[in-house]
């Protein structure tokens, strides 16, 4: 496990776990673990008060092979930092108290400080954040913590649950995709035209901003390297309390796709019973748009499934799920405008 130690001002306390190291303003010790920084969406919002502002040092700072997280005061002045990018707040000129809030997720990060005890609109309002590449903690520093049973929620309760999460991680690779401009990788230009990729290279796509979110929540995404080898497109695996391990198989299919009843009522229960589990997901990639106008019957996700998927026989544990990945104007299309300022905050005090 880790163990800590004090800096000679007694400052600081630094905690190690191998190649894994976090140091913490002692006002942190014993509110900050390592399992806050191996999601790829997090915050962590405080109260500093008098001459903090004054004394220049770092508030907590993460490192290991290739990935760091700081957080430091300087001039009055609250710095964030991943790897090479960096914001600052706007600079405190007084000895008031004030909120502090620091956030990132795949594509940006921010800071933002405001006077007194605020509320999220008032935090809001001060939020500054500044994009970055993409970037997801490394698997190395998810593996490390999962095996000192450091994640949150090291294990499901039952293979429910970690279905349920698996589905509301669906909806949000689809908010991340949105959020990050990642929907036109989907797409390439033929003759002049563009279209959407093949169903492989989508679900791989997607199968990878899954993984970021499956390393927070303690699962493995996998998925087939190999199109048409009999295999489900990806599936995931977690552990259960009890019971080892649970799987889910999902299958995807582009909506104008002619299979789309068949992938729905033949292949995904077959790959299901290969893997020996009771839990299934198809999920539907959704691309029409004004540069291509398929499938014509349908105008939106919610009318397929409504009219085409929903009347279908379906096992307890198999549920439909629809990802929308037009690039252009699409009248299913609702905009995204997340930003980290929107992001729900854990408050540390």
């Amino acid at each position: 496990m880790w163990r800590s130690s004090e800096s000679g001002s007694s400052k600081y306390v630094t905690r190690n776990l191998g190649q894994l190291q976090l140091q913490l303003h002692k006002e942190f010790s014993g509110q900050i673990s390592f399992s806050e920084f191996c999601v790829p969406a997090g915050t962590i919002e405080f109260i500093m008060r008098g001459r903090s502002y004054r004394e220049n040092s770092v508030l907590f700072k993460l490192t290991f092979p290739g990935y760091e997280l700081e957080a430091l005061v300087y001039d009055g002045m609250v710095f964030f930092r991943r790897n090479d990018d960096y914001q600052h707040s706007e600079p405190c000129t007084d000895d008031a108290e004030y909120s502090v809030a620091i956030q990132w997720d795949i594509g940006s990060i921010g800071c933002g400080v405001a006077p007194g005890e605020a509320d999220d609109e008032q935090m809001n309002a001060h939020m500054r954040m500044v994009r970055t590449n993409y970037f997801v903690p490394p698997a190395e520093l998810v593996k490390t913590l999962r095996t000192h049973n450091l994640l949150c929620n090291s294990a499901y309760q039952s293979a429910d649950d970690l279905f349920v999460t698996v589905l509301d991680c669906l909806h949000l690779c689809e908010l991340d995709i949105r959020h990050l401009g990642g929907e036109r990788f989907c797409w390439e230009k033929k003759d002049n035209h563009d279209y959407p990729l093949g169903e492989p290279e989508i679900s791989r796509f997607v199968a990878t901003f899954l993984t970021s979110h499956g390393a927070a929540r303690n699962f493995d995404v996998a998925c087939d390297p190999i199109a048409g080898s009999g295999k489900p497109d990806f599936w995931v695996v977690g552990p259960v309390a009890s019971a080892g391990l649970a799987k889910i198989v999902i299958e995807a299919k582009k909506a104008e796709n002619k299979e789309l009843v068949h992938g729905f009522q033949t292949q995904l229960p077959e790959y299901m019973r290969r893997l020996g589990t009771t839990h299934g997901i198809f999920l539907t990639y959704w691309l029409k748009s004004t540069r291509y106008p398929h499938p014509k019957k349908f105008e939106r996700y919610t009318d397929l499934e409504t009219s085409l998927l929903h009347p279908l026989e379906r096992g307890s544990g198999i549920r439909t799920v629809g990802i929308d990945l037009s690039w252009g104007p699409t009248p299913s299309h609702k905009t995204i405008s997340k930003t980290i300022r929107d992001r729900p905050r854990i408050k540390h005090q």
